[in-house]
């Protein structure tokens, strides 16, 4: 047996058995559950299986990949011009193909429908003009949707405008959320490419496209949409941080204040682009303080600026949703969710490794203990800012889907290190969507 059918073997029986803990064992009491299915938790997914001949379509989408993703990923044999729309196309249609598993494609975004008080998609519609919504969105945020109470405007208005331009129904914005997805795929693999060269980048990017987390919420959660935001300001932060150059800071400060007008997981976002800079100072020097100062200041005049035009205050929305999160999760606990912190913080890693994935997961462990030894930045950030993701108790679990963000972190680690042969290449995407389609077919994630 080789060393990556051993890791990933590990890796399985690893996540396997720390699920089976928290869902036998800890049963953390946070998950609603849907109508009488509890929650298998630390996931937030119902036992619901379901057998359908259309699995075929995402198992001969998925080998294709596979069978073509050697030479997909060789620089030599497939120039970049060619590589990029396979890519967008691999990123459309094996989400597509695996959402199709369960129901038709033509139900794209039908997910947004089934709490209709709790999404962003009943905000969009209460949307008169973005300047009037703007500004009196925080004295409204306790009407809003249960996730408009929570999160900035951003996501509300971004609807807003697709029901403007194609239509207000929930296919459009489903239709949008895979755009997003395809798009940031996109991102991330020129980003990887820049930071660990373009074999390395063309890897990641097909790793991500065999984790499960992706796969599932790219056509059917607003997360998938957050995960641009995210991307892009990854990108700036490792183009800035590469060159040293002021001006590239620029553009990372305001690609952070766009994904805080998102989600407030801009904030983690952000502390990972902090730690990459103090760790680009032994290359960098004092030019790092100079960049970070940039960065938070044009955040913080983005901020300004918005507010001067509209009224709209990010920090008094922070507070509000703050606030109101907390209220919301003491209800539905019965508790103070402190009170539970160990258990929570434990499902937040599972869950979220879970939906990172076996392949993903097992190629990133792989990668870590020479990234470890020789310091690698990228590889420390990532543990640090995970660390503090886990541990912060900003989060209460649900993580496989709302730190879809922090997948492509993963991703790098794995990639950035070490280079795969062909048959462990394969072996990993296979292990991923193997993952990907048994979760599929077995749990309904609503979302």
């Amino acid at each position: 047996m080789t060393p990556t059918a051993r890791a990933v073997l590990g890796t399985a029986a690893v996540l396997a058995a720390a699920w089976l803990t928290d869902l036998l064992l800890l049963r953390t009491p946070v998950l609603t559950p849907f109508g009488r299915r509890p929650a298998l938790t630390p996931l937030y997914a119902f036992w619901l299986p379901v057998f359908r001949p259309q699995a075929l379509v995402f198992v001969a989408a998925a080998a294709a990949l596979g069978f073509a993703a050697c030479r997909l990923c060789d620089p030599g044999r497939v120039p970049r011009a060619a590589f990029l729309p396979v890519l967008a196309c691999a990123a459309a249609l094996l989400p597509l193909a695996l959402f199709a598993v369960r129901q038709s494609p033509a139900e794209l975004g039908s997910q947004f429908r089934i709490y209709p008080k709790e999404e962003f998609l009943e905000d969009a519609r209460v949307v008169t003009g973005p300047r009037e919504f703007l500004r009196g969105y925080v004295a409204r945020m306790p009407e809003l949707s249960l996730h408009g109470r929570h999160f900035p405007p951003g996501h509300a208005l971004l609807l807003h405008g697709i029901g403007k331009l194609i239509g207000p129904g929930a296919f459009a914005a489903g239709a949008a959320v895979l755009v997003c997805f395809v798009a940031a795929v996109a991102v991330v693999y020129r980003a990887v490419a820049a930071a660990a060269g373009e074999a390395a980048g063309r890897r990641g990017a097909l790793l991500l496209l065999a984790s499960p987390s992706m796969l599932d919420f790219a056509c059917a959660s607003m997360d998938a949409v957050f995960l641009l935001y995210a991307s892009v300001a990854l990108a700036a932060a490792l183009r800035a941080f590469a060159t040293g150059r002021l001006r590239d800071a620029v553009w990372v400060g305001l690609a952070l204040f766009a994904a805080a007008m998102a989600s407030f997981s801009a904030l983690p976002v952000g502390l990972a682009v902090a730690l990459y800079g103090f760790a680009s100072w032994r290359r960098l020097g004092a030019r790092v303080l100079g960049q970070l100062a940039v960065i938070g200041a044009c955040f913080v005049a983005a901020g300004a600026a918005l507010a001067a035009l509209t009224g709209f205050s990010l920090w008094e929305c922070f507070e509000t949703a703050r606030f109101q999160n907390v209220a919301f999760m003491t209800r539905v606990i019965g508790r103070d969710p402190s009170e539970l912190y160990g258990r929570i913080a434990f499902g937040n890693l599972v869950a979220f490794a879970l939906g990172a994935g076996v392949g993903l997961v097992a190629a990133a462990a792989r990668a870590l203990p020479a990234a470890v030894r020789k310091a690698d930045p990228w590889t420390l950030v990532a543990l640090g800012a995970l660390a503090v993701m886990v541990l912060g108790g900003f989060y209460t679990l649900e993580t496989e889907r709302i730190w879809l963000f922090a997948v492509p972190w993963i991703a790098l680690v794995a990639v950035s290190q070490r280079s795969f042969g062909c048959g462990e290449l394969r072996l990993l995407l296979a292990a991923g969507w193997a993952q990907g389609l048994a979760m599929e077919l077995v749990l309904f994630t609503l979302w």
